[in-house]
């Protein structure tokens, strides 16, 4: 008889002598399909679409914290260069905005059509 005396080492062993027997086993082919779930492809448009909002949140967040730090110094090299900065971030955070709203209504885009055509317009890969 073989024996262990680790608990980790046994369970992997009972792991990997168990997972050749459970990938041979047949799949019935009478079974109906289940629907995945939780997110499919084209929801996650909506989460990337949360993800650059909250990005364009944080930048505009940083362009008024330099905008108001320039209005306190008292060089103008100094605020010069922190409006400069400001205005880089506001930019920024404008042009999340601009490509979270995008990728929002193309989420919304592909919700509402039909599944064909919804899978057609997808830009998700297929391996």
């Amino acid at each position: 008889m073989f024996f262990v005396r680790s608990r980790l080492v046994a369970s992997a062993l009972v792991l990997t002598l168990g997972l050749p027997a459970a990938a041979e086993s047949p799949r019935a082919s009478d079974a109906p399909e289940r629907a995945p779930s939780g997110l499919y492809g084209h929801r996650y448009a909506f989460v990337a679409g949360g993800v650059l909002l909250l990005g364009g949140a944080g930048f505009g967040y940083l362009a008024q914290g330099e905008s108001n730090r320039a209005r306190t110094l008292s060089s103008a090299r100094e605020s010069t260069a922190a409006l400069d900065r400001a205005r880089a971030h506001a930019a920024t955070a404008n042009v999340l905005y601009a490509v979270a709203g995008v990728t929002v209504v193309y989420g919304l885009v592909l919700e509402l059509l039909p599944e064909p055509a919804a899978e057609k317009a997808s830009l998700t890969f297929r391996f």
